[in-house]
């Protein structure tokens, strides 16, 4: 399985409909939270306070403070200027544009010190990242996740191959979830993906999906390359468009919050 490696740049992108931006925490140096703090609003940084461990408050924080960045040079404002809720499902987004302003769906996802937003202008959008080395049982989760079709594909691959497989349909999957906002209420194996080669290309409802929207055939996928060792996937409601904006936030983070 081989997964397009975007360009990533480090310059505001032109004004594309989706744009995907990336924070790299451990290329920040000294506390990350003194960068991203001052990117944030008191009840993000307080909720921050409530995780146990640092790499949970950083990745929070990381997220929020890119949502506010691209938004507030989207909407021409200060990034404290608008408020950030929860849709029923716990999907964030933004409660109201300022002005009359078309509303900016985005979307974050992380692992490890890798956190990623996507920015879709029209279109909800979702994205999942996990490590390609991660973990899992993935047989006993196949019949969770995987539908007839896709174990019978998964399981006719190379044993040393079926980790990375599982893990490549997991994140497609997670991702359209996390567009529609429906996350743990909908079963993955509701979603069937279609591929070419090892590499999905589009999603399908399956036999037993539910009988009211969203439906998964109106939503394109497009998976990709996060980082070196970690794979990731795109979903938006008509089609990802070509080309896509790459932004690594990094430095571009580090001389705004810094």
């Amino acid at each position: 399985m081989h997964l397009p490696a975007p360009t990533w740049t480090s310059s505001w992108p032109a004004g594309r409909p989706v744009s995907v931006w990336r924070l790299r925490l451990n290329a920040l140096g000294g506390d990350p939270e003194e960068v991203l703090r001052p990117l944030t609003v008191p009840s993000e940084q307080e909720r921050a306070r409530r995780f146990a461990f640092a790499a949970d408050r950083h990745r929070h924080l990381a997220g929020r403070a890119l949502v506010r960045l691209v938004a507030s040079r989207r909407y021409d404002c200060t990034p404290d200027s608008f408020t950030l809720t929860e849709g029923p499902h716990g999907k964030p987004r933004l409660q109201d544009p300022p002005g009359d302003a078309p509303r900016l769906h985005f979307n974050v996802g992380h692992t490890g010190t890798v956190v990623v937003v996507a920015f879709s202008r029209r279109q909800p959008i979702g994205i999942d990242v996990e490590p390609r080395a991660r973990t899992v049982d993935a047989p006993s989760l196949a019949g969770r996740v995987l539908t007839a079709l896709e174990r019978d594909r998964w399981q006719s691959r190379p044993a040393p191959h079926r980790q990375a497989a599982f893990l490549h349909v997991w994140t497609c999957k997670e991702a359209f979830l996390k567009a529609t906002g429906e996350g743990l209420h909908r079963a993955p194996k509701t979603i069937e993906s279609i591929v070419d080669g090892s590499t999905v290309v589009a999603l399908r409802d399956a036999s037993d999906a539910p009988d009211t929207p969203p439906s998964a055939n109106e939503w394109a996928v497009r998976p990709f390359s996060a980082a070196d060792g970690v794979i990731g996937a795109i979903v938006r409601k008509g089609e990802v468009p070509t080309p896509l904006s790459w932004v690594d936030a990094t430095d571009l983070l580090s001389r705004v919050g810094g």
